[in-house]
C-alpha cells in the first residue's frame, strides 16, 4: 500500500502532483505553473526523490498511485526548542478515492518517518480557501500557529 517513490515513478508522481495544482488553480496564483514546462517541474520531483531528508510516500494499490504526500526534515535555529521540522509538503489524494482514509494512511507513514529522523514537531502549509483540507489537517491534530502570507510583486523586467 505505502510505497516510497523512486525515479521510475516519475509518471505516476508527477500525475498526482499536477492533480494538486489543478485543484488549487482556482484558489490563488501562488499555485500556477507553465503546463509546457513539464521537463522542469518532473526536474523538481526527481530532485526531491534523490534529497536525502526527503520522501515521497506513494499510497498504491493494485498499480494504481491513489494519493501521494512529499515529507521531509528541515532544520532550525539549534537555540530554538523546537529545532527539528518535520514539514509535511504537497499532499493530494485523486478525487475518485477522497474521503476513503488514503490521506491519513499517507500522513500516519510520513509522520513515522519523520519521527524517526528526529522530528521535534511538524509543520505544514494549506490554503486557507481549501476547507476540505483545513479540516483533514485539523483531523489530524494540526492548528494554526501562523499565517502565511504571499505578496505578488510585479514582473522583473528583463
Amino acid at each position: 500500500m505505502i510505497q516510497i517513490a523512486e525515479p521510475d515513478d516519475i509518471d505516476d508522481v508527477f500525475e498526482l502532483w499536477r492533480e494538486l495544482l489543478d485543484y488549487h488553480q482556482p484558489l490563488h496564483r501562488v499555485f500556477a505553473y507553465y503546463p509546457e514546462q513539464e521537463q522542469a517541474l518532473k526536474a523538481e520531483l526527481l530532485y526531491r526523490m534523490k534529497d536525502k531528508d526527503t520522501r515521497i510516500f506513494g499510497f498504491v494499490q493494485d498499480d494504481e498511485w491513489q494519493g501521494l504526500l512529499i515529507a521531509s526534515m528541515r532544520k532550525a535555529t539549534p537555540g530554538l526548542k523546537l529545532a527539528h521540522k518535520g514539514y509535511v509538503a504537497e499532499t493530494v489524494v485523486k478525487e475518485k478515492y477522497r474521503g476513503s482514509g488514503v490521506g491519513k494512511v499517507l500522513f500516519e507513514a510520513a509522520k513515522k518517518w519523520l519521527i524517526d529522523h528526529g522530528a521535534d514537531h511538524l509543520e505544514l502549509q494549506v490554503a486557507i480557501n481549501n476547507p476540505t483540507g483545513v479540516r483533514f489537517w485539523e483531523a489530524q491534530g494540526f492548528k494554526v500557529s501562523t499565517q502565511h502570507m504571499v505578496l505578488e510583486l510585479a514582473p522583473r523586467k528583463k
